[in-house]
């Protein structure tokens, strides 16, 4: 008996080293990691896009009958249609569609590369990821130097939190003040975007986050945490932005539903001048989920996502809303409804909002879901133009790169979205464009469908395991 169990236990110690060398090797192997069916940018000969009306998200909303004039990448100029160019540029005759800059989505958990190629597809230049892993930093600097096609990617830090219901795979979790200030110095030198804070943080916690990002002029969006909430809902002034409607509720609203708290609360958030991103889709997506269940599933795209988040999701939130019950579901429809409300008299009260989505949580696709919170904003009552805006120029504004993005003036970016129909009058029409340009390269229908093959062959679980150890050791 001895000499087996002393067999058994060097079998055992052989197969633990196995898997651990193997676990090991995914964490280089994820760092070295290059898709080869990646699209790279491409440097283009000049652009003149011809008869073309423009959407520019400026003073002057629609400047109709136009030829857009593109170098570099950069807006050059804006002439008249059909001015005559030489022959180094080459000319597009749109044929009285609509371009426009192109969409921010400001609530995102890209696990993927392909979820910002996928994105792109969808007229979505530009995307701010909520939850950062190392691999972040390194998608970002290839975006920028244009190994890839993809959306423009800005990134909150790895997410700081509490103890209480944290989830150790992807949050770190800070207790102490003195840490906080240790962390937001050293993420601020890695170069993340902005701090990403989150509910369960405890207030003097929060409060060292707050002073030290302040210092350093290091953004910090997130959770209003509960216990910040608790104390005075005015310390989340100092935040960038205020993630989630549903965090309004579950907050300075104590789950009530009560109109004229939400009209008070609104008003606060605009003394505050604070930015709330709904995240309206995220919510509804969920609520569908709890009643159509498997055949709500069923009609999913769901070969765009990443296996293993899909497996944790199919594990987790997944399996708790596939089994909903009735009562669950109802309450979860008015919860549904309630939301929308809040965001209109959010909207009323004159509060800044971007677009955000929460893609990449609950079986949300990239790209395609920022269109589906376009179309709850619209359901809820804003107008199109306040959608478009939180889409564009507000988004640009709140990332501090109005500058270069957000709106079609000349020396800015030229990443652009064209639709058939002017998108004023509706917006519905941004879902199928007709073609992207990104950085001054043309994508015409062909290349967007290319792009979405390109998106629906994501990444190895073995890889993506790799990229979340690597998020444990750092």
């Amino acid at each position: 008996m001895k000499v087996f169990l002393k067999k058994l236990a060097k079998y055992v110690a052989v197969l633990m080293f196995i898997v651990v060398t193997t676990l090991a090797a995914s964490i280089p192997m994820a760092r070295m990691e290059w898709p080869s069916d990646l699209e790279p940018a491409k440097k283009e000969r000049p652009l003149a896009i011809d008869n073309v009306n423009l959407v520019t998200m400026v003073d002057e909303q629609i400047l109709a009958d136009r030829q857009l004039l593109i170098r570099n990448g950069i807006i050059e100029r804006i002439e008249a249609a059909g001015v005559a160019v030489s022959d180094e540029y080459r000319r597009i005759d749109v044929e009285g569609a609509y371009l426009m800059p192109g969409l921010f989505d400001m609530h995102v958990h890209a696990m993927d590369r392909k979820n910002l190629v996928l994105s792109l597809a969808y007229g979505v230049t530009s995307v701010r990821n909520m939850s950062g892993y190392p691999m972040h930093l390194r998608w970002r600097q290839e975006l920028a130097e244009g190994q890839w096609l993809g959306s423009n990617l800005f990134s909150a830090t790895p997410t700081m939190n509490g103890k209480k219901n944290a989830n150790p795979l992807g949050q770190k979790i800070v207790t102490e003040p003195d840490k906080a200030r240790e962390l937001v110095r050293r993420y601020h030198s890695q170069g993340w975007d902005f701090i990403k804070a989150y509910a369960r943080l405890d207030v003097p916690v929060y409060e060292a986050i707050i002073d030290e990002a302040d210092k350093l002029e290091f953004p910090v969006a997130g959770h209003v945490p509960y216990p910040v909430v608790e104390t005075d809902y005015r310390l989340a002034k100092p935040m960038m932005t205020l993630e989630h409607t549903e965090d309004i509720f579950q907050g300075p609203l104590e789950h009530q539903y009560n109109d004229d708290a939400v009209k008070a609360i609104a008003r606060q958030l605009k003394e505050m001048n604070a930015t709330v991103t709904p995240t309206l889709m995220i919510f509804d997506h969920l609520t569908r989920l709890a009643h159509g269940k498997q055949a709500f599933l069923d009609k999913l795209p769901l070969d765009y996502l990443n296996p293993m988040m899909k497996r944790f999701v199919d594990a987790t939130a997944g399996a708790r809303w596939l089994g909903a019950s009735e009562q669950l579901q109802a309450s979860l429809e008015k919860r549904n409804s309630y939301f929308q409300y809040i965001t209109l008299v959010l909207h009323e009260t004159g509060v800044n909002l971007v677009l955000g989505t929460d893609w990449g949580a609950i079986y949300a696709i990239p790209g395609s879901s920022t269109h589906d919170e376009i179309a709850l904003l619209q359901e809820a009552g804003l107008p199109a133009e306040a959608i478009l805006k939180m889409a564009t120029i507000n988004a640009a504004r709140v990332l501090r790169v109005e500058d270069r993005l957000g709106s079609i003036t000349e020396g800015k970016t030229a990443d652009l979205i064209l639709v058939a129909h002017n998108p004023m009058t509706d917006p519905k029409y941004l879902r199928q464009p007709l073609a992207v340009v990104k950085d001054g390269q043309w994508l015409g229908k062909n290349d967007l469908d290319r792009l979405k093959e390109t998106a629906s062959k994501p990444s190895s679980t073995y890889l993506t395991l790799g990229r979340v150890l690597e998020f444990l050791i750092d």
